[in-house]
């Protein structure tokens, strides 16, 4: 059985959108996004996603969460 080799993102990196969309920006990640799920007496930790942060065109910064696997 062959492991894949796993991607983390950490603060600071720098990263865009994989989707060829026009004017996608170039964004840094600020942190990981998760919640926790209590079932039973037990917690879980689920990750939502990776907060990103941004600049537009007009100087205001934008911030969002975005699924691993679209950046």
């Amino acid at each position: 059985m062959e492991q894949e080799d796993k991607f983390y993102f950490v603060p600071g990196m720098v990263v865009t959108l994989k989707q060829d969309i026009p004017n996608k920006p170039i964004m840094i990640v600020d942190r990981k996004k998760s919640m926790t799920i209590h079932n039973e007496g037990d917690s879980n930790k689920v990750l939502q996603g990776i907060v990103c942060r941004w600049f537009t065109d007009n100087g205001f910064i934008q911030e969002a969460v975005f699924n691993t696997k679209d950046i």
